[in-house]
């Protein structure tokens, strides 16, 4: 993955994307762009300014020039330009960026480019062979094109709150905006489809994905069950159908805990042997899935009680070497400090601009030919202004000047 310099080479190197995302969604998806070596140009504007540049954890006393947290995950490597929408000249210009791009995208409600003249329509006239992905909560079709959301609504909408807590009780929803960070997967295996077929036929494509639609995609089988039996499952909390034992278990501490499944009588037999409780196989009580299920609250007590006098840690070691699927529920201090794989295999300090903060994020979740993408900090807002106008849109001195002072250039 290198080239004849020794510089690593990244699957994407040589694509421009015009990048419109905001919040993000949008913005997760552009980064793994960016993370795989595609030039990712974030067109910024004043008057609606992306939100989580300032809403969001920042260092006591961080200058203004360093971004949040939530920006540096969701922007690394990008370059930013600032651009006016509301003036005619902008949308000239962003059209002429459109003209040296591969991929535009956008998660604005699904109306929202074409009327500023940036719908697909408008960009094909420009760049017959452009693939424009949109990503709006609700598609750019239907009743609700117009509507809006942030990622708790998308998850409601979706179906994947009703299925989160326990039965007789309310939905308590995920904590994360999991669907924030669901969806740009599909957005991606869309986009390296249409580069594909452009490959093969020259043409470009117009790629309308709903966030919504992508969130009640992770449902599963859910809703087939419903439409073959009339019948909606309930939350099940920590348990599963198809799987006894199967639950987050108390350990020794202070609220440790280690999550367990066993899938058949055979895993259900190896976790009883490991626990050196070999005789529960055989109790009537649990010698069967369709029995342990009826037993469950007791068969929930009888693997506490061997979880809660043990490290979590070290019950996760015993119970993987038996062939049992379990696994620390980890903190994130686990994640980042105690785990001894995913803060060298996964995690990554960037540095922001001003040398102030080290920011922790993720890297991609992919290596190609062993290695994993680098990642780059996020940028400052129009720091790349002058590269992109002057050197890759041609405009001379004296007319980037004057669109600066007309405010079109913030």
């Amino acid at each position: 993955m290198s080239d004849e310099g020794g510089r690593p080479r990244l699957p994407l190197e040589g694509l421009r994307v015009a990048d419109f995302f905001w919040l993000i969604a949008g913005p997760a998806t552009s980064r793994m762009l960016s993370d795989l070596g595609a030039e990712v140009i974030k067109v910024e504007t004043i008057t609606r300014a992306d939100q989580i540049r300032d809403e969001g954890t920042r260092p006591p006393g961080a200058p203004p020039s360093s971004p949040n947290a939530v920006f540096h995950d969701c922007n690394t490597g990008k370059l930013s330009i600032t651009l006016n929408l509301n003036d005619p000249r902008g949308v000239e210009l962003a059209k002429e960026l459109v003209r040296r791009c591969d991929i535009v995208t956008n998660n604005f409600t699904g109306e929202r480019m074409d009327r500023w003249g940036l719908g697909y329509p408008d960009l094909v006239q420009v760049k017959p062979d452009i693939i424009m992905l949109s990503m709006p909560v609700m598609g750019t079709t239907g009743p609700y094109r117009t509507y809006g959301a942030n990622g708790i609504g998308v998850l409601a909408y979706g179906g994947l709150d009703a299925n989160m807590g326990f039965p007789g009780r309310a939905p308590v929803g995920m904590g994360p905006l999991y669907s924030d960070f669901s969806s740009p997967y599909f957005a991606m295996a869309a986009l390296m489809a249409a580069l594909h077929h452009r490959a093969r036929t020259g043409e470009g494509q117009f790629i309308d994905l709903a966030q919504a639609q992508a969130t009640a995609s992770l449902l599963g089988t859910d809703v087939l069950e419903y439409t073959a039996n009339g019948r909606a499952r309930p939350p099940e909390g920590n348990r599963a159908r198809d799987f006894a034992p199967h639950g987050a278990y108390r350990c020794w501490g202070d609220d440790r805990w280690i999550a367990i499944a066993c899938a058949g009588d055979e895993e259900w037999a190896r976790l009883a042997g490991a626990i050196g409780r070999p005789d529960l196989a055989r109790d009537p009580r649990f010698a069967t899935h369709a029995a342990r299920k009826r037993h469950e609250d007791a068969l929930d007590a009888e693997v506490t009680a061997w979880t809660r006098e043990r490290d979590a840690w070290q019950a996760m070691h015993l119970l993987q070497a038996a062939g049992v699927a379990a696994s620390v529920v980890e903190d994130l201090e686990d994640l980042v400090v105690r785990d001894p794989h995913l803060p060298v295999q996964h995690f990554a300090p960037v540095l922001d601009v001003e040398g102030y903060a080290t920011y922790t994020t993720h890297r991609q979740p992919m290596r190609f030919d062993g290695e994993v993408p680098p990642v780059r900090r996020a940028p400052l807002f129009g720091e790349h202004n002058e590269y992109v106008f002057r050197e890759l849109l041609g405009l001379t001195e004296e007319r980037y000047i004057e669109l600066l002072v007309g405010e079109v250039i913030y």
